[in-house]
């Protein structure tokens, strides 16, 4: 296990903003309520889902500068590097984009990743990996288990390399760590857990608790993802449910989410087993946020959010 430096605040902060801030907020919860919350109301097709995440993702990016990316094979998988890449033995990113495993925002996953490699001086690898329905459960855990596997035969150093995963990105990469273990693999150097839906059996008591209160997301996601993603496979299968797998002997982890999300206790669940486990783990709860909040720039808490990944990912790379 490398040395991990990062000094841990206490788990569970919620993050309250000042009154101003808060009218953003709110604003921007029930914009998403009246445009994308109302999808979970019955089981969307994935036609209609990849249309709404689209165009707000080509609507993200009005006004705003394309990110160039280097197109690269990596163990077998086609990825997309933003930043040095000659400096990847140094220090890089593995970013692991969401969308329901089904999605992939381009355009915002590029532009967060260039944000990444801007800040750090480091380069950051995306990973555009196989979606279902078209390919389901298992192909994307495949492709990001080969990456990383195939950065390393690359001769990048495991305690060199930040896995970051947002929503579905973030379940792929707690599975690509553990499976990592599993195939005797050296662990990176830490990851980082964005809204991760990490059991999709849906247990999490926040399911319900937070049913009204998530401005994206409802309780008709997991059926929806069943049927999209996992097809005939059990959701408590440990690869598509990782917070059920082994937790010991994992990287230090950082997990975000939100406090109105119905994933909020898939987190709070998860750094309880980590810590029972012995693995290094920081939580925070972001307060009223949405499940998206960390691509808002124009969010305060996206911005305290954003910094706090950094002082991680430095950590961690020394950079």
């Amino acid at each position: 296990m490398p040395n991990f430096r990062f000094r841990p605040k206490p788990p569970n902060v919620l993050d309250y903003p000042a009154p101003d801030l808060m009218l953003i907020r709110t604003l921007v919860n029930a914009a998403l309520k009246r445009t994308i919350r109302h999808l979970w109301d019955d089981l969307p097709t994935v036609g209609a889902m990849r249309k709404t995440y689209m165009d707000a993702d080509r609507l993200g990016a009005i006004g705003r500068k394309r990110m160039a990316v280097t197109l690269d094979d990596v163990g077998g998988v086609r990825v997309e590097w933003i930043g040095p890449q000659h400096l990847a033995r140094e220090g890089m990113v593995v970013h692991l984009h969401g969308g329901g495993f089904a999605m992939r925002p381009t355009l915002t996953d590029r532009r967060f990743g260039g944000w990444l490699a801007g800040k750090l001086g480091r380069p950051v690898l995306l990973v555009p990996y196989r979606l279902a329905p078209e390919f389901p459960f298992p192909a994307g855990l495949d492709d990001c288990s080969a990456v990383y596997a195939g950065l390393l035969a690359a001769g990048v150093p495991a305690t060199r390399i930040v896995v970051t995963g947002h929503s579905a990105g973030g379940n792929l990469a707690l599975a690509m760590l553990m499976r990592a273990r599993r195939v005797g693999l050296p662990q990176p150097g830490g990851a980082i857990l964005m809204s991760a839906p990490i059991d999709l059996t849906a247990a999490s008591p926040s399911v319900a608790a937070n049913a009204t209160k998530d401005c994206m997301m409802g309780p008709n996601a997991w059926p929806w993802t069943w049927q999209v993603y996992l097809g005939a496979i059990p959701p408590d299968h440990p690869d598509a449910s990782p917070l059920l797998g082994d937790w010991a002997g994992l990287a230090p982890i950082h997990l975000h989410v939100s406090s109105q999300e119905i994933l909020l206790d898939d987190s709070r669940r998860g750094a309880e087993l980590a810590r029972t486990a012995n693995t290094p783990v920081r939580l925070t709860i972001w307060h009223d946020v949405p499940h998206s909040f960390y691509f808002m720039e124009f969010l305060a808490e996206a911005r305290r959010c954003r910094a706090d990944m950094l002082a991680f990912v430095r950590s961690v790379l020394r950079c």
